[in-house]
């Protein structure tokens, strides 16, 4: 990864983010995952809002010719809502963790089981006194596979039995998490101190998100 004007990172490889991936900018790395969730939707559920909407544009008695068009534009404008709706949920909980929580340095990281588009991952003790659970870490913007650059570590805010949310350094993918046995990291909760669980109350990880 090399830096470009503006102090800005850019990826060596075959792509690139306009952020810095070294922890120094999730204001940028939400901004971005913000504006790709939108323009996906604006590229498929626009389309099918059109299909829907020129049903009406039709006269009333020739409206049965077009409907089956509309149906599909409407179950199509549904499904990309729900979706978009979902994604920007997620994103909006990475804020909400990279507000309250520095991000630190988490690696070496361990690839535990990829299902569907889940990552079971084990994070590297960083300034963590014992070692890390299994967490499960889900892309916003659902992309498939595991994210490239993550292998040595990701830039991880959060706390371990609650979650938290992560970059990974190159390629700047965002990543939310939570233990993935939720109910086993319940009495590290409990012991975890009245500062940490309040912190996580601001984060808005006292409950599983987005299972």
């Amino acid at each position: 990864m090399s830096t470009g004007e503006g102090g800005r990172a850019v990826m060596t490889g075959t792509a690139s983010v306009p952020y810095a991936t070294d922890g120094t900018d999730f204001r940028g790395a939400l901004k971005y995952h913000y504006e790709v969730a939108l323009r996906r939707f604006a590229r498929f559920g626009l389309p099918c809002a059109v299909l829907f909407g020129q049903m009406y544009l039709w006269p009333m008695e020739h409206r049965g010719y077009v409907l089956p068009v509309a149906l599909v534009g409407l179950l199509g404008l549904v499904f990309t809502s729900i979706l978009c709706y979902a994604r920007v949920s997620l994103i909006r909980s990475c804020s909400r963790v990279f507000r309250t929580y520095p991000l630190v340095f988490r690696g070496p990281l361990e690839k535990v089981t990829l299902e569907s588009r889940k990552l079971h991952i084990r994070l590297g003790l960083g300034e963590q006194a014992h070692p890390s659970m299994t967490m499960l870490a889900k892309d916003p913007l659902g992309r498939p596979g595991w994210p490239g650059g993550m292998a040595e570590g990701v830039w991880f805010a959060g706390d371990d039995p609650f979650g938290g949310a992560a970059i990974v350094p190159g390629t700047g993918e965002v990543l939310f998490m939570q233990p993935r046995d939720w109910g086993s990291a319940a009495k590290e909760r409990e012991s975890a101190g009245e500062d940490r669980v309040e912190q996580a109350k601001g984060a808005g990880l006292t409950k599983p998100v987005g299972r």
